[in-house]
């Protein structure tokens, strides 16, 4: 097939797609995106397409792109032929050494991605052309249609999907990661709050792109098909003064959790191999600016996810580790250099003065960079970026918070991969390279929380009045990219976008360190909590240990009287005979509740983040924690004479109801092995607070324990380790 086309064909707008394709759409035809998506089969096409093509597993990821609202599996375009025949001009041996049934059969880009960018052009041109509008057969200046996937319905039903329907993966295996610090407004930022402004931007910073390595397992992609992706909250160290680092560390949540605005590129291409001595070997070489612009595949938006809190008391001195390695999300879908190729423009560092790399730096001072980091064109894209934040109690609604652009970046992709390279470090196709905070020099340019607040100091206000100074839990940040001219259709990047869980609970022993709630509000509205009932209650002791777990200072009444005799004196005050309640007050309110459960529900309610978390949040986990409870409370007292036979026997049932629920979660332990909390959970939960205190009246009652019990004998051993139950 003989395609009139350039060899980097910009798809023109006075071409139409016979795709649907909204005005407002990201994925234009003058896109063609690249990503990996699974999908739901519904196979109602012809038994005649079924038996051309391969078997399809719903679940099995599989190279996609994106028009329009639809994703289109290339596995079947291209078992069908429609990728067969590349135009690539002079490299026919390039074309016959490319084989897209097996590359596109692979659940990740990394085989296309280590295809030349000659092949990657070749398949988004056709890919244009199969989604061209027909122009029935007069001459338009520009591609000719392919109409063989159009006139094809039973493999169109096949092979496109909605987007609203597939569940999108990470584009790639990425093998590495690293990160840059390439906004120089952000770097001054960052550096004045921290440094001063007469020390904000480090020396060095100006004659090199700066960066580190991060975390490739840590890695996810933005949410699809309608389902927010989430990230937990991390749990750490942090400096127990802010002002005087002497003082140590603590261990608890990140109170101050943030978003960083980012543009991240993949690496493609046959990996810098040095074959200078013309022995083939896998030490690396430098690449020029030219070789490293053959390279880059294309881009995605990324959120690097930063606890600041923690990153402040361990950046000293190689900068940042635990505070960045929990998660960063991206994109799913990979937006190529041709997609952007019309809208590139220069970097900030053309605009800091009127010099520019091959003359003398501008008024600004700025220094000329070494030779082979020199860039005449300062190669960047107009890419308008911005941020919304959207709280969970306001699930419908968002607020935008930030706009920025690619642009604002003083050190480009380009600039950033050939120095990774210059030492002579191998880049591979799927590594993953990002810019680093992207700020302007405009308030509401700037792409992260530390910023917006001014390290905490400015209140961020949202549409219909809560505040925020850094993340709360529930929070999701919903990070958009987009280009748009005359000349072209909108080319977009989708949705990065993913919602803030509470920390996990504590899983180690730190009773003496500060309790932390990482959304600042709750301790400030219920406060002199009181605990009226019997530390011989296994109810009261119920209470107590959840306060101790959740942290919370209280004071006590008839604690060391017998039960008859609390339930006596505070008869006037609890006439249903309560015990426990709970005395506290609401701002200035005097307020009373009984009963234990609903005691420790409400502690848990008001104090979600502060401590350790008494309810899971895995539904089932939850529900099968609520139950143990409710059968370890049914409402009996190991106290009494003529009772105490029944109640025996009731204990012994109740015991082995709950010891067959749990035995399922837990392998049989010995005394020499340390087991683990109930459902073999790290932290406690609602049912370790009432099995602890079962298991002591069991005792008074005379009950064999080690027969009827043995596995709630190793999670009380566990319990007990911790001061939280003593």
């Amino acid at each position: 097939m003989n395609i009139k086309h350039s060899l980097f064909m910009v798809a023109p707008t006075t071409r139409k797609s016979w795709v649907d394709i909204p005005d407002d759409c990201d994925f234009s035809l003058d896109n063609i995106p690249f990503g990996v998506c699974s999908f739901p089969i519904e196979l109602e096409s012809s038994a005649t397409a079924r038996s051309a093509l391969p078997a399809i597993s719903p679940d099995v990821p599989r190279c996609c792109t994106a028009i329009g609202d639809y994703a289109v599996d290339l596995h079947l375009l291209a078992e069908a032929g429609l990728l067969d025949n590349l135009s690539l001009g002079s490299s026919s041996d390039e074309t016959s050494r490319f084989h897209p049934r097996i590359v596109f059969s692979q659940p990740t880009l990394n085989s296309f991605m280590a295809c030349s960018k000659n092949i990657w052009v070749a398949v988004r041109n056709r890919l244009i052309t199969l989604f061209i509008e027909s122009n029935g057969g007069s001459e338009v200046e520009g591609p000719i249609p392919d109409t063989r996937l159009r006139n094809n319905l039973p493999l169109r039903n096949l092979s496109m999907h909605p987007l609203s329907s597939v569940t999108c993966h990470l584009p790639a295996s990425i093998g590495d990661y690293t990160d840059f610090y390439s906004s120089r407004e952000h770097a001054t930022n960052v550096g004045i709050m921290f440094r001063g402004k007469d020390n904000a931007l480090q020396p060095n910073w100006l004659h090199m792109p700066i960066g580190y390595h991060g975390r490739s397992s840590t890695i996810f992609p933005s949410g699809s098909g309608g389902k927010m992706a989430t990230i937990r909250r991390p749990c750490g160290q942090l400096q127990i003064d802010a002002n005087d680092p002497m003082k140590g560390s603590t261990y608890g949540p990140c109170k101050l959790m943030d978003f960083e605005l980012e543009v991240a590129f993949f690496v493609g291409g046959t990996p810098n191999y040095d074959s200078s001595n013309g022995v083939f070997s896998k030490i690396g070489k430098p690449l020029t600016l030219n070789e490293a612009k053959d390279r880059i595949f294309g881009y995605v938006l990324m959120n690097d996810w930063s606890a600041r809190d923690i990153q402040k008391w361990e950046y000293v001195p190689l900068g940042p580790f635990t505070s960045k390695n929990f998660a960063t999300t991206i994109s799913p879908w990979v937006v190529t250099p041709m997609a952007l190729e019309p809208f590139r423009c220069e970097t900030s560092a053309a605009r800091q003065g009127d010099g520019g790399f091959d003359d003398l730096p501008g008024s600004c001072g700025d220094p000329v960079p070494l030779e082979y980091l020199r860039d005449p064109n300062y190669g960047s894209y107009d890419v308008n970026l911005s941020v919304s934040l959207r709280p969970s109690a306001s699930p419908g609604k968002h607020t935008q918070i930030c706009q920025s652009n690619l642009k604002n970046m003083y050190w480009s992709s380009t600039q950033q991969l050939v120095h990774h390279s210059v030492t002579g470090c191998l880049m591979n196709p799927g590594d993953l390279l990002a810019s680093g905070t992207i700020s302007g020099k405009e308030q509401h340019s700037v792409g992260s929380m530390l910023e917006l607040s001014w390290k905490g100091s400015r209140d961020v206000v949202l549409d219909g009045g809560e505040v925020r100074k850094f993340l709360k839990d529930g929070d999701a940040v919903i990070m958009r990219g987009w280009c748009k001219k005359d000349s072209c259709d909108r080319v977009g990047f989708g949705e990065c976008s993913a919602r803030v869980l509470p920390a996990n609970p504590f899983p180690y022993d730190y009773h003496d360190c500060v309790r932390l709630d990482s959304n600042q509000k709750t301790d400030q509205r219920f406060t002199k909590f009181k605990l009226h009932g019997s530390i011989k209650s296994s109810f009261t002791r119920q209470v107590c240990i959840a306060l101790s777990v959740k942290g919370i200072s209280y004071e006590t009444e008839h604690e060391n009287s017998s039960a008859k005799e609390v339930l006596v004196d505070d008869a006037m005050k609890n006439p249903m005979y309560h015990m426990p309640s709970l005395e506290f007050l609401d701002r200035r309110q005097a307020v009373e509740i009984t009963q234990s459960l609903p005691i420790i529900e409400f502690l848990e309610a008001s104090f979600p983040d502060q401590g350790g978390r008494l309810f899971p949040v895995e539904p089932l986990t939850l529900v099968k924690v609520k139950e143990v409870a409710a059968i370890l409370n049914s409402p009996v007292h190991p106290f009494g004479g003529a009772e105490e036979y029944f109640e025996k026997e009731a204990m012994k049932k109740r015991l082995s109801l709950v010891e067959d629920i749990l035995s399922q979660y837990h392998s049989p332990l010995h005394d020499n092995v340390v087991g683990s909390f109930a459902f073999g959970l790290f932290g406690p939960t609602l049912a370790d607070v009432c099995i602890v205190p079962q298991l002591q009246d069991a005792r008074v009652l005379g009950i064999e324990l080690e027969k009827i019990c043995p596995v709630l004998l190793s999670i009380e051993k566990v319990c007990n380790q911790n001061p939280w139950f003593r």
